[in-house]
C-alpha cells in the first residue's frame, strides 16, 4: 500500500509538472489544430488528480477547405475538461479518455472563400494516437511536435516523425454543456440559431468500427423565416459515412413536432417531420405575414435532402376551428357577389395534399368547409410567389337566397339547394387575380339574355330624323381634287 501510494504521488507530481509546461500546451494546440484544420489557441492548462486536465480560453479558426470553401468556422470554448486514466500515471503516461466542453460558441459564417493553398506541397501528417507509446520503448509516433521542438503555438505539420511523447487520447465519451451554434450570411446576419446544446456521446465503440451513440437536446431553434422551435431532444447514433437521430420531438407555435432523420452514405437524406395543434396566428405572426389566419394546424410529411437547398417533400395539412382574414380571394369573392360573409369566413375544417418539388408546391385535393362555403380544388405556388390554380366554390342554399337573382342564377343548382361555380386563380399570393366576373357572366343565361336584348335594340334603334336646316345635300358625283391617272 505505501508503495501504490508513493507510485500514485510520484505520477501525479511528474504529471503536474509535465502538462504545466509550454511543451505540453503546444502539443495540445499542435495536435488539435492538426485533427481540425486550423489554428488553435489555448489560454492556461490545469491540472487535478480528481478533475482531470482542463483548457481554459480554447479558439480555433477551421481551414475554409474543410467546409468545402463556402465560409469559415469560428470556434470558441470557455473550458475543456479532459479525464483521464490515472492507471496509467503508474507507467508516468498521460492518456486522456473523455472530453467535455463548457460553453462553446461555434458561428460558421457563409462566403465564397477559396480553399486555402497549402505552403509545401508535402501532405499532412495524420495523427495516429494509437501508435504513441510510453517513453523507453524505442516505438516511434506520428505526432506534429517533439518535446525539444522550438514551438510556436500554431498547427504547423511536419514531416519527419519525432519521437513518442508520453501522452495519449482516446476518445471514450465526449460531452457538451449550453453550447450555441449560429450560421450567418455575408453580411454578418444570423440566419440559424440554436441555443442551450446539450449532448452527451458514448465514443468508445468508434475505434471499433461500432455506432456512436448518443443524446443531444437544445433549448431554442430558430430557423430562417422567423420560425422558431423549443425543447428539442433526441437520440442519435453515428456510424461512418452516416447519422440518424431518431426520434426527435420539440415544442413550437403551442403544439409539438415529432419525427426522425437519417443520413445515409448513399442517396440524399431523410426526414420524417408531424406536428400537431400548431397555433396558426403565431406562424402568421412570425412569418410577418399580412394574413390573419387562426386554428389548429397539423402536419404529417417526409423530406429528401433537406440539406442541401435543393429539397423534395410530399405530406398532408390540416387545420380546424379556424378563421380566415387578410386573404385577397375572399374579399374579392366578397366583393363581386355580395356576401359580406366571405370577407372574414369561419373555418370548420381544411385539409389537403402537397408535393414541394423543383421550386414550387403543388396541391390537390384541396377541401375547405365552413358553414357558408366549400371550397375545393387543385393548384401550383411557386418559391417566388407565382400563383395557378382551378377552384370550386360551392355556396349554401341560405347564401344563395341572400344574393341578388340574376348573380345566382349564374351559380350551378345541386339538388340541395346549393350552389356552384368554378373559376381560376392567377397571379400572385400576394396580389391573386380571379376570372370569377367574366365566368358569372358567361354561365348566367338570363343575364346575357338581357344584355342581348340591350344590345339588340342600341344597335337596331332607329335614328332622329333630321330637320330641313340641319339637312347637308351630298354631291352627286363627286371628283377627288387630284384625280388619279385614268380615273
Amino acid at each position: 500500500m505505501v508503495l501504490a501510494v508513493l507510485a500514485i504521488a510520484v505520477g501525479a507530481m511528474w504529471l503536474n509538472t509535465y502538462i504545466h509546461s509550454e511543451t505540453f500546451k503546444h502539443e495540445i494546440e499542435a495536435r488539435a489544430g492538426q485533427s481540425l484544420g486550423g489554428t488553435v489557441q489555448v489560454q492556461t492548462v490545469d491540472f487535478n488528480i480528481f478533475e482531470g486536465v482542463k483548457l481554459q480560453g480554447l479558439v480555433t479558426q477551421i481551414d475554409p477547405s474543410r467546409v468545402g470553401g463556402q465560409g469559415a468556422l469560428l470556434v470558441k470554448v470557455e473550458n475543456v475538461n479532459c479525464t483521464y486514466a490515472w492507471k496509467e500515471l503508474f507507467h508516468r503516461q498521460l492518456k486522456l479518455t473523455g472530453v467535455t466542453l463548457d460553453k462553446p460558441q461555434i458561428i460558421l459564417t457563409k462566403k465564397a472563400t477559396p480553399p486555402a493553398t497549402p505552403a509545401t506541397s508535402e501532405s499532412p501528417v495524420e495523427i495516429n494516437t494509437a501508435e504513441i507509446s510510453a517513453p523507453g520503448t524505442g516505438a516511434t509516433g506520428t505526432s506534429t511536435t517533439s518535446p525539444g521542438a522550438n514551438h510556436t503555438g500554431t498547427a504547423a505539420v511536419s514531416t519527419v516523425k519525432p519521437a513518442s511523447m508520453p501522452f495519449q487520447f482516446v476518445l471514450d465519451q465526449a460531452k457538451i454543456n449550453d453550447g450555441a451554434v449560429s450560421v450567418q450570411d455575408e453580411s454578418g446576419a444570423t440566419t440559424i440559431s440554436l441555443q442551450g446544446v446539450n449532448t452527451e456521446a458514448n465514443t468508445a465503440a468508434y475505434y471499433e468500427g461500432k455506432d456512436v451513440t448518443g443524446t443531444l437536446s437544445v433549448t431554442d431553434l430558430i430557423l430562417p423565416s422567423g420560425l422558431k422551435a423549443k425543447n428539442f431532444s433526441s437520440s442519435f447514433a453515428y456510424r461512418t459515412g452516416s447519422l440518424e437521430a431518431k426520434p426527435f420531438e420539440a415544442s413550437a407555435f403551442d403544439g409539438r413536432v415529432t419525427g426522425g432523420y437519417l443520413l445515409g452514405t448513399s442517396g440524399p437524406s431523410i426526414l420524417d417531420l408531424s406536428g400537431k395543434g400548431f397555433d396558426l396566428a403565431q406562424i402568421m405572426s412570425a412569418l410577418n405575414s399580412s394574413l390573419k389566419l387562426s386554428g389548429a394546424l397539423d402536419l404529417q410529411s417526409k423530406w429528401r435532402g433537406i440539406e442541401t437547398g435543393d429539397f423534395k417533400g410530399e405530406g398532408d395539412a390540416q387545420v380546424a376551428n379556424g378563421k380566415l382574414e387578410g386573404v385577397k380571394i375572399l374579399e374579392d369573392l366578397s366583393s363581386i357577389l355580395r356576401v359580406k360573409e366571405l370577407n372574414a369566413p369561419v373555418i370548420t375544417k381544411a385539409q389537403t395534399h402537397f408535393v414541394v418539388e423543383n421550386r414550387q408546391t403543388k396541391f390537390t385535393g384541396l377541401q375547405v368547409e365552413s358553414p357558408i362555403f366549400k371550397l375545393t380544388g387543385d393548384g401550383i405556388v411557386n418559391f417566388d410567389g407565382g400563383l395557378d390554380a382551378t377552384l370550386v366554390l360551392v355556396l349554401s342554399r341560405d347564401t344563395i337566397g341572400k344574393m341578388p337573382k340574376e348573380i345566382a342564377a349564374s351559380f350551378v343548382q345541386q339538388q340541395d339547394g346549393s350552389g356552384s361555380i368554378a373559376f381560376h386563380v392567377t397571379g400572385t399570393t400576394s396580389n391573386p387575380k380571379t376570372d370569377l366576373a367574366t365566368r358569372l357572366l358567361m354561365q348566367n343565361t338570363q343575364l346575357q339574355n338581357v344584355i342581348t336584348k340591350q344590345l339588340d335594340k342600341f344597335f337596331h334603334k332607329k335614328a332622329p330624323a333630321q330637320s330641313p336646316e340641319q339637312e347637308t345635300p351630298l354631291p352627286q358625283n363627286p371628283t377627288p381634287a387630284n384625280p388619279a391617272p385614268g380615273q
